[in-house]
């Protein structure tokens, strides 16, 4: 994986004026569907910004442009990178993903939290670099190891891929207690009310 970057212009200076919140987890454990959900709740909309990935990996058939990944080529996303484009990036299983500054800076006009959906190592290092006090990470896990490969199986393209992702989760899961809060997606109700929970008692 290459390092994570964090941009060099005036956003990296002001980190300390939005709180951010930062859902991570293995692929397949559900964390984009959880937050997806999360923004259904009028008072979550109304106090944070949704932050959306860009990426070079395929889109799948279920996704949707803009509302689950920016999909670029990699050679947009170079482009991108080189313009100071991102709040921070990584290279995952040989695909880049990337979380755009606008949504920090949409975030700081309108007042308001940022809620990201990222990948374990930008999590950890987004929070090595924002103010103590002004990042929330959670973790979220599934059930069981089992249920987790099952998950990322039915994913999987080739069974190469498969046992690169059960090589990344065993990692991902290695650093799971370095987050603030662990959420178990055993029921997706639940698992949002606990998201939510944790959101509003930590906004401030």
């Amino acid at each position: 994986m290459s390092k994570g970057t964090v941009s060099k212009n005036k956003t990296s200076r002001k980190l300390k004026e939005v709180k951010i919140f930062v859902i991570s987890g293995p692929g397949g454990v559900g964390k984009t569907t959880l937050v997806k959900h999360l923004f259904k709740n009028k008072d979550v909309r109304d106090a944070f910004i949704r932050g959306i990935s860009v990426t070079t990996r395929r889109k799948r058939p279920y996704e949707k442009e803009a509302e689950d990944y920016f999909f670029v080529t990699s050679e947009e996303f170079s482009r991108l990178k080189k313009q100071d484009f991102f709040l921070e990036s990584q290279k995952v299983l040989n695909q880049e993903y990337g979380t755009p500054n606008l949504f920090y800076l949409l975030a700081r006009k309108k007042n308001k939290g940022l809620i990201l959906c990222i990948d374990v190592k930008g999590g950890m290092y987004l929070k090595k670099k924002v103010k103590a006090g002004r990042i929330v990470t959670v973790f979220v896990g599934a059930p069981t190891k089992e249920e987790l490969y099952r998950r990322m199986k039915d994913r999987a393209e080739t069974k190469s891929i498969m046992k690169e992702k059960v090589k990344l989760a065993k990692e991902e899961l290695k650093v799971s207690s370095n987050y603030d809060f662990l959420i178990i997606n055993k029921d997706l109700k639940m698992a949002v009310k606990e998201l939510q929970k944790i959101v509003s008692v930590n906004s401030n």
